[in-house]
């Protein structure tokens, strides 16, 4: 796991191949960044995902710089200059730079593809006052930021320096071997304790790159499991919403279901095979499915709860603190998915689902259609009142119902009601039909 307080130099980066990796507009954007750090003597380095993924030469546009100096000043500097806004979180010591098109525009970068925005935090220290809780930070060198990370291959550092190349990485933890090994390993025995989310981060990482937890690694992960228990619902969404959006999150979600994970979230939390089945068909199903990557988590969300009932939905929902919108709509989804037989049957009227599936969501519906691909009854009524029925009204309404001598009330409803179900069945098909229809319903209500 390298030397404490030692600072390994790995495999150094010439400008050809990080504008061939990065795109020449991202260079020069860093090259501006590293001019202006330079000018202020700080010392600046690109650090994680995108030293990592510059090994795997993976494509990562996500630029995340760390200094040895105020972040926030400095990132608030480089909007003044040039434009854009940032957000700052005091606490942690970042801030974002948020590129618009002005600052694009003075920064001279082109037409080649960059980040939207770039992070900016002071070289930090951690120490956690109890386990799972959130760490308190202090200033600190970037060998100390890098030992505080996550896993060795996230542990790695350019030193950007202006106007000169080659860049040198470095690699307190060894991350450039576990790299070449293919594996994911802590940078400390405590790091699970004091940050369960790196149980899921773990998992994660491993499937996108095709990794193997090191089995020293994986002993110290298994044993902090129950530390989950202690992690705020938010924390625990944040972590599966990013799971939802990987290439391949039915590995993932099998992974941490076969560890009883889920369990450890909430009791009722039981994760099975049909849903890991129903993210794998989601997933084979998105080249042809309208959405961005905000809709396909979404989706991916109801999936989770297939094999849920709707009451432990709404607790589980609640243990993750989502929101109302999206609770409801998973809650939907478990009570249309316990209804599936009925909706299949021969003798249920169109209307009769129409109004049951008239207080469903639109993501809900979709995700069941998912579960029941397979189920051509149920496939065709759900596509049906998808495409018709849902969009069927009568031509009457609470006016005609007035002309007609009716007080206002409940009855309104339950004419019209009536009406729309008579169009949906069938029953009824032309204006004149349902006009008739109409004076009979009126005429038993009085």
């Amino acid at each position: 796991m390298g030397r404490s307080g030692t600072l390994d130099q790995r495999p150094a980066w010439t400008r050809e191949q990080l504008s061939e990796a990065l795109g020449e507009s991202a260079l020069r954007l860093i090259a501006t960044i590293a001019k202006r750090a330079h000018a202020e003597n700080i010392a600046i380095y690109l650090v994680g995902g995108v030293v990592r993924d510059l090994l795997l030469e993976r494509e990562n546009l996500d630029l995340d710089f760390v200094l040895e100096g105020d972040a926030i000043a400095f990132a608030c500097k480089l909007a003044r200059i040039y434009g854009g806004e940032t957000e700052r979180h005091a606490p942690f010591g970042t801030a974002k730079w948020k590129l618009d098109s002005a600052a694009i525009s003075n920064l001279s970068l082109g037409s080649e593809a960059i980040p939207a925005q770039i992070d900016f935090a002071t070289a930090r220290t951690e120490e956690y006052p109890a386990p799972a809780a959130l760490p308190a930070v202090e200033p600190g060198l970037i060998w100390q930021d890098l030992r505080r990370r996550d896993f060795t291959v996230n542990a790695l550092a350019l030193r950007v320096e202006a106007g000169s190349c080659p860049w040198q990485m470095l690699d307190p933890g060894d991350g450039y071997s576990d790299i070449l090994g293919k594996k994911i390993r802590v940078l400390h025995a405590q790091s699970f304790i004091d940050d369960p989310t790196r149980i899921f981060r773990a998992f994660r990482f491993a499937s996108r790159f095709g990794f193997t937890i090191e089995s020293s690694t994986a002993d110290i992960l298994h044993a902090a499991i129950p530390m989950i228990q202690r992690l705020s619902g938010e924390r625990i969404r944040h972590e599966l919403d990013l799971i939802l959006r990987e290439k391949y999150p039915e590995r993932i979600i099998a992974d941490l279901s076969e560890l009883d994970i889920f369990s450890q979230i909430h009791d009722s939390f039981l994760i099975g095979m049909r849903s890991t089945g129903q993210l794998k068909r989601l997933r084979e199903h998105m080249p042809q499915m309208p959405g961005n990557a905000d809709d396909i988590a979404r989706l991916g969300w109801h999936l989770l709860f297939s094999s849920i009932a709707e009451d432990d939905a709404l607790l589980i929902s609640a243990r993750l603190g989502l929101t109302g919108d999206l609770s409801n709509s998973i809650a939907g989804f478990a009570r249309l998915l316990s209804k599936v037989d009925w909706l299949g049957a021969p003798a249920t009227k169109a209307s009769a689902i129409t109004r049951f599936l008239d207080g469903v969501s639109a993501t809900a519906l979709r995700a069941a259609l998912i579960c029941n691909v397979d189920d051509h009854a149920v496939k065709e009524r759900m596509e049906s009142y998808m495409a018709d029925w849902r969009h069927r009204r009568t031509t009457i309404d609470g006016n005609d119902l007035i002309r007609a001598g009716l007080a206002p009330g409940p009855i309104y409803r339950e004419i019209l009601d009536k009406l729309r179900g008579a169009w949906i069945d069938g029953e009824i098909e032309s204006g004149e039909q349902e006009r008739e229809l109409f004076l009979k319903l009126v005429k038993e209500a009085k």
